[in-house]
């Protein structure tokens, strides 16, 4: 442990976070707060805290050099050897960890402090039966409560029943040490030179502690950083299996609110506090509990909650659960199709190719994709958006977007770097009528009005899509305008040609048949 701390104290991009040390000191005196358990995600620094509390604590290690550098501001120079010179306890070890421990306190009189780093391994591993499992607990009991053979203080890492757990979901004490602060990510930024704040800001913050503090994932910044490139690092972590598990159960409400998420929204949903104590005790049946299922992810790093809701942090974890939905297992692989073929459909658009955004949107079916029974606006809205869902990346894009008049289906505003220039688009969507019919809503309803007024110069592109619920089949629209309005260009699908033309042949016939009905 104490290699594994020197190596990170000499890295570059090294931050002291030796302040938990004083934290933890004033708990040592105190019976009713000693034994505490720190529960966080993987990659948020636990083994680095681990070994820097070993370095310090230890007798057998000299410190001092290190930590008189330190935040701490106090070091320890001693030597197991030196305090100990005729222990019979180290020159005869007994194969029982807890026996060594208790006769060494009772030879020595010293305290010892317990840090254990990934506790919760044999409790949750499958590799472990209930026996082993029940051993652990028992071992540690004897180790830390039975204070009459041996006093040890529980630090870190480590759960029984009369431990305190903080989590991500009620850490206001520890949360700083566990992952980066805002200022110590910007302290980094100015190491590094190459990376900016926002670059990082936008891939790895999102995190919040419960008292709103934001927290950066210390596994990617640092990759990041160390490689002077913005990726995503989480799969390095571990799989994405349980959030996968989740979608498949197949709870009411799990499937939309997950694309709610991905989508960018909040849930609003009450959590209590998950810890060791609930894997242990976890039911097949709890586990299809939805508040349990987020409180496991939240507390897993997969979420973050604040203030009563539950979102995906960064882009970084919302790459992950796209990945997610990709799996045979589930109706939400047709989504994860839908935002992997945004990025044509973005460019087919502005290309006004409007038989090639029709041949993608057919690509997924919406009677698979929709859950309910009924197809109606609402329902092809949702589908439109997650079919430009990458379009975030160049665009605002906001749904029911207001004037004077109403409000659109959805607005495309050029994000501000190509604010000026970028093309904006209006999409009106229509079910069982004709893309010419969305078009002309938007003209009566003239959404565009005012756009110059906000900053927007670029052409305007009025997009019309209608769904035929009897043929399974979109029609498409495009008027292209410059600023002032000016007609460019219009083009039509052959879909909403065929449509337009039925609905005139119809309303023809109707008005012949209403026609020679009269006397």
């Amino acid at each position: 442990m104490r290699e594994t701390f020197k190596g990170l104290h000499e890295e570059k991009y090294f931050v002291d976070k030796s302040n938990i040390i004083n934290d933890f000191n004033k708990l040592i005196e105190d019976e009713s707060s000693k034994y505490v358990c720190i529960t966080k995600p993987r990659r948020f620094g636990k083994t680095s805290i681990a070994a820097m509390l070993v370095t310090y604590y230890s007798k057998s290690i000299d410190s001092k050099k290190i930590f008189d550098k330190l935040k701490v501001s106090k070091g320890k120079s001693s030597h197991v050897k030196k305090l100990l010179p005729n222990s019979k306890v180290l020159k005869e070890y007994d194969d029982d960890i807890v026996v060594n421990v208790q006769n060494l306190y009772l030879e020595t009189d010293k305290k010892f402090i317990l840090v254990i780093d990934e506790w919760d391994y044999i409790i949750t591993s499958k590799r472990f039966t209930d026996k082993e499992h029940d051993d652990y607990i028992n071992f540690l009991t004897l180790c830390l409560y039975e204070r009459n053979n041996c006093n040890c203080e529980g630090i870190i890492s480590i759960f029984i029943k009369f431990f305190t757990e903080y989590t991500m979901l009620n850490d206001k004490k520890y949360y700083k040490y566990f992952g980066f602060t805002e200022e110590e990510v910007n302290e980094l930024c100015s190491k590094n030179k190459k990376l900016t704040f926002e670059d990082l800001e936008s891939w790895y913050n999102g995190y919040k502690s419960s008292n709103g503090k934001k927290i950066y994932n210390t596994w990617s910044v640092i990759h990041a950083l160390n490689k002077n490139n913005i990726e995503n690092y989480w799969s390095l972590t571990g799989s994405f299996k349980v959030v996968k598990r989740m979608i498949n159960y197949d709870i009411v409400g799990v499937k939309e609110e997950i694309l709610e998420l991905i989508n960018g929204n909040e849930i609003e949903i009450k959590l209590e506090n998950y810890g060791v104590e609930d894997i242990r005790k976890e039911s097949e049946e709890k586990e299809h509990v939805k508040e349990i299922l987020y409180s496991k992810i939240v507390t897993f790093g997969y979420l973050t909650y604040y203030n009563g809701k539950i979102s995906i942090p960064n882009k970084e974890l919302k790459e992950e659960f796209i990945k997610a939905l990709n799996d045979k297992e589930s109706d939400l692989q047709y989504f994860y199709n839908m935002i992997k073929n945004s990025d044509e459909m973005l460019e087919v658009t502005l290309h006004k190719n409007v038989k090639r955004m029709c041949e993608i949107l057919d690509k997924s079916p919406m009677e698979k994709i929709i859950l309910e029974d009924k197809i109606d606006h609402a329902h092809l809205k949702r589908f439109i958006d997650y079919s430009y869902f990458n379009a975030r990346t160049k665009y605002d894009i906001v749904e029911e977007y207001p004037n004077d008049n109403g409000t659109t289906d959805i607005i495309f505003l050029p994000k501000e770097k190509n604010k000026v220039n970028g093309k904006i688009i209006i999409i009106e969507l229509k079910v069982n009528s004709t893309a010419k019919e969305a078009i002309k809503h938007i003209h009566q309803k003239k959404y565009y009005n005012g756009l110059k007024e906000k900053g927007y110069y670029g052409n305007i592109l009025l997009i019309g899509i209608n769904y035929d619920l009897k043929k399974v089949e979109y029609s498409c629209v495009i008027e292209e305008y410059n600023n002032n309005m000016k007609l460019l260009s219009t083009t039509e699908s052959e879909a909403e040609r065929k449509r337009s033309n039925e609905l005139e042949i119809n309303g023809e016939n109707k008005r012949l048949r209403s026609s020679s009905s009269k006397p």
